[in-house]
């Protein structure tokens, strides 16, 4: 039954939807690469979503959908199409839409109060950066907990809050803060992936580490601790959101990332094995190279950020070790030896099919790692420059009369 109406609901929540959209037909320059971008021209699955929330919204449940262009050219288009699917026909309840104007009024809003030093913590290109601005909205809006979907998910549990509910209440007896992490259902029931049978894959098992994680943590007790966290069914309280952010540098995985961001700042994640959503994803229109690149770059680039921390207040060393199987497998010494065999391999298979340009492009994904590794960057002391900039910028807006201040700024 839904909170709200059953008598028991006592959170507040905003459930925080992000919505990627790119070129009519899929075709056209990008700024930034997201998985499966809606084309103008699509119906999409956002609608299908919204719909699905309807038995679930109810007094203390806002809903807010965070809208963004795979090209800055495409953002009046892309503001518009939502703003149409969002309100024809009308839906039972109304939903908070942030877009690309709402972003610049938000940006002005900052700068006027004179802390412009902000404004770059807010953007809407790249997943980290836009799943911020939901923790952004969360706080906004004044919520205790914000729930993190995806539009290409439906929720057919009636009890899906009531769930995230007992959970923290069991938590919170044992843990001032903590991340909850739920699971994905495909359109059968399973939670596992099918793993990929090319040759190349072998030498990088992704989803074989994937699901060898969610089968030891469905077997576990209730509420394990959890080395991942899916973005698309995710509960944070204000402690967390306001606390944590996703770091901007990461390309993709934030949500995995976010994860061992929250353990470098003494915070556990937890997984409720029955907390789940249905995932109905379209094809991926990206080719192999694109994927593996964005995947190896974010490794790379977690790994890097594990091997520089320093020891200082208020944060605890978190190890490779620690985030195994997935993805602590992917964050050892051998990751250029697996990244070096897959990609080989993978470039012989596009040129035994002709392709040279997707060869070439698989083989620049080994130079990209070795510019990441030997960067010269402390990507670690970067984060924790940006978490120190975050809290500020969330205790600010987390007083009463700047939140009412931005929501009346924002949304009139």
């Amino acid at each position: 039954m839904p909170l709200g109406q059953s008598g028991h609901g006592t959170l507040s929540y905003f459930v925080a939807i992000p919505t990627y959209w790119s070129h009519p037909g899929g075709a056209g320059p990008v700024e930034a690469v997201y998985d499966h971008p809606t084309p103008l021209d699509s119906p999409g699955t956002l609608r299908r979503t919204l719909e699905s929330l309807t038995p679930l919204v109810s007094a203390g449940v806002q809903v807010g959908v965070v809208a963004a262009a795979a090209s800055q050219a495409l953002e009046k288009a892309v503001e518009s199409r939502v703003q149409d699917l969002i309100q024809a026909p009308p839906l039972p309840f109304p939903v908070a839409f942030f877009s690309a104007s709402h972003l610049r009024v938000l940006q002005d809003f900052i700068r006027q109060h004179g802390r412009p030093e902000w404004t770059p913590l807010l953007s809407l290109s790249g997943y980290a950066q836009i799943r911020n601005l939901t923790l952004v909205l969360a706080n906004i809006c004044a919520a205790e907990v914000l729930i993190s979907l995806d539009d290409d998910e439906i929720i057919t549990d009636r009890d899906f809050l009531a769930r995230i509910e007992r959970d923290f209440a069991t938590l919170s007896r044992d843990y001032p803060s903590f991340g909850l992490a739920g699971i994905y259902r495909d359109a059968q029931g399973a939670v596992l992936l099918p793993e990929p049978q090319a040759p190349w894959a072998g030498y990088w098992p992704k989803i074989s580490w994937l699901n060898e994680a969610f089968t030891q943590l469905l077997a576990a007790p209730r509420l394990p601790v959890t080395p991942l966290a899916l973005g698309g069914n995710l509960a944070l309280s204000s402690r967390v959101f306001r606390w944590v952010p996703f770091d901007p540098a990461i390309p993709r995985g934030e949500d995995v990332d976010y994860v061992l961001n929250a353990r470098l700042l003494k915070i556990p994640f937890f997984l409720d094995q029955e907390l789940s959503i249905t995932h109905l994803p379209p094809d991926k229109p990206h080719p192999t190279w694109l994927r593996l690149r964005q995947d190896l770059l974010r490794f790379a680039y977690t790994r890097q950020k594990l091997r520089q921390q320093e020891p200082r207040p208020g944060l605890t060393l978190v190890r490779a070790a620690d985030l195994q199987p997935y993805p602590g497998n992917f964050l050892g010494d051998d990751l250029e030896m697996r990244a070096y065999q897959s990609h080989t391999r993978l470039a012989l298979d596009y040129l035994s099919a002709g392709d040279s340009q997707g060869a070439r492009q698989t083989l620049e994904n080994l130079v990209l790692l070795e510019q990441v590794s030997h960067s010269g960057k402390n990507v670690f002391r970067e984060y924790l420059d940006i978490v120190a900039q975050w809290q500020a910028l969330q205790s600010w807006l987390a007083e009463p009369e700047v939140a009412a201040q931005a929501r009346k700024t924002i949304w009139g």
